[in-house]
């Protein structure tokens, strides 16, 4: 049971507070084991983005994607602050990056190679609910239905490898969720109930913006790539027919919808949107390796 001052603090799953105690008790308590998660998840996304931009767009592009991701404004800044955001937005993004592993037509001559990478997708998205809830489960699934919808992919269930990956899912998040609730009757219905619907469809946590909000976040959060992040997304709808899945337009398709979900939200702050940058910087680092050096200079 997660308690603030000795209060219960049903708000959040226990992830990144069982990390936090961890550091604390290998290196004692201090402003920089209490920050030493966030640190570690934006270096690890770095390097996450890295590896994942060599596999989808060559080596130049994950070079080119890590420099973009590890010199973002926003990025950088998130992982220096004590917050949650950093780690679920990691693990948000180690979920896309290898379900895009496991999709890209490179692949499709392995399926063992697949379904290790769907596995690893699987557990990341366990890893990212019991840092931050359901939206762990929500904001992919969404992402993998719309893509679904607009490529008429309907065999793409069929390569999520459905049943194992569920279970994998279930086996590491529903342990702490059946114990913490077995111990505190009331904690289902403020967890999933108040802090997942209220706050989305009411105001009750005063945090309130105007739907443009997020506008100018992204614009400021990703300098000094914004120019290119602009040219990037004017081109990654562009269908490559050489290719039976299409990386960049499900990279845009997430970027998108975690933008307009949380734009959407009635409960706002600059860090939410933080799960979109990886597929950004992905995007901007297969852009940075088509441009001229004049386009670049000019950008």
């Amino acid at each position: 049971t997660p308690r603030l001052n000795d209060i219960k603090y049903f708000e959040k799953p226990a992830l990144q507070y069982w990390a936090t105690a961890t550091a604390y008790t290998l290196f004692g308590e201090r402003q920089w084991t209490a920050r030493l998660w966030s640190a570690l998840t934006g270096f690890l996304g770095v390097l996450m983005v890295f590896f994942t931009g060599r596999r989808l767009f060559g080596a130049r592009a994950g070079l080119y994607a890590a420099l973009v991701l590890g010199s973002s404004l926003l990025w950088v800044l998130i992982g220096h602050v004590n917050t949650l955001d950093m780690g679920v937005s990691f693990f948000l993004s180690a979920a896309v990056c290898a379900f895009l592993l496991a999709q890209h037509d490179a692949a499709s001559a392995g399926a063992r190679d697949r379904a290790r990478w769907m596995l690893a997708a699987w557990a990341a998205l366990a890893l990212a609910v019991l840092s931050k809830g359901l939206i762990g489960l929500v904001l992919p699934g969404a992402a993998l239905v719309l893509y679904v919808l607009v490529e008429r992919d309907w065999r793409l269930p069929g390569r999520l490898h459905l049943m194992p990956g569920l279970a994998l899912l279930l086996l590491i998040t529903v342990p702490w969720f059946v114990a913490v609730s077995l111990a505190n009757p009331e904690f289902a219905r403020f967890f999933f109930i108040h802090e997942h619907f209220e706050r989305f469809l009411t105001k009750a946590h005063g945090r309130y913006q105007a739907a443009y909000y997020f506008i100018p976040v992204l614009l400021a959060g990703m300098l000094p790539w914004t120019v290119t992040l602009i040219d990037a997304l004017a081109r990654a709808w562009k269908r490559e027919p050489e290719k039976t899945f299409q990386v960049r337009r499900f990279l845009l398709l997430w970027a998108a919808l975690v933008f307009v979900f949380f734009s959407a939200s009635s409960s706002k702050l600059v860090s939410y949107i933080l799960p979109m940058f990886p597929a950004l910087a992905l995007l901007i680092g297969a852009r940075l390796s088509e441009l001229s050096a004049r386009a670049l200079a000019w950008q």
